[in-house]
C-alpha cells in the first residue's frame, strides 16, 4: 500500500503501523564511557552486553552491564536520551554488541532485542 492514506495514527507512540517511524527500532554505534577494565577486560569482539538505565539524582544514565550485571561503562550518542525513554516508558530492551576493541576504547553497536 502507498500514498499517505487519512488516518490520525501518530508515529511516535509504539510499534511503528502503516510505513510510521518506530523511534524504538533504531540502532546506533557509540563508544562505552570510562569503560571498567575488572568488568570488560576479558570481553571480546562479538561479546554482547546489556543495555540498563540508571538513576542518579535526578536524572537517569544509560549503561552497559555483563552477564552477571556488573556496571562495565556508560553511553552517550545523539539519541541516547530516546534510547532511555524507550526502556523506561515503553519497556523497550536494548543489547550492545562489541563491535571493536582498540587501546581501551571499546566500540559497541547498541540494538532493541
Amino acid at each position: 500500500m502507498s500514498g499517505g492514506g487519512g488516518g490520525s495514527g501518530r508515529s511516535d507512540l509504539g510499534p511503528a503501523v502503516g510505513g510510521g517511524f518506530d523511534q524504538c527500532s533504531r540502532e546506533y554505534q557509540a563508544p562505552i564511557n570510562s569503560p571498567k577494565p575488572s568488568v570488560l577486560g576479558a570481553l571480546n569482539v562479538g561479546n554482547v552486553l546489556d543495555v540498563d538505565v540508571v538513576a542518579i539524582g535526578s536524572s537517569s544514565t544509560l549503561v552497559v552491564r555483563d552477564a552477571g550485571g556488573n556496571l562495565g561503562g556508560s553511553l552517550t550518542f545523539v539519541g541516547y536520551l530516546q534510547v532511555i525513554n524507550c526502556i523506561v516508558q515503553q519497556g523497550v530492551l536494548y543489547k550492545a554488541e562489541i563491535l571493536s576493541i582498540s587501546g581501551g576504547v571499546y566500540t559497541v553497536k547498541v540494538y532493541p532485542v
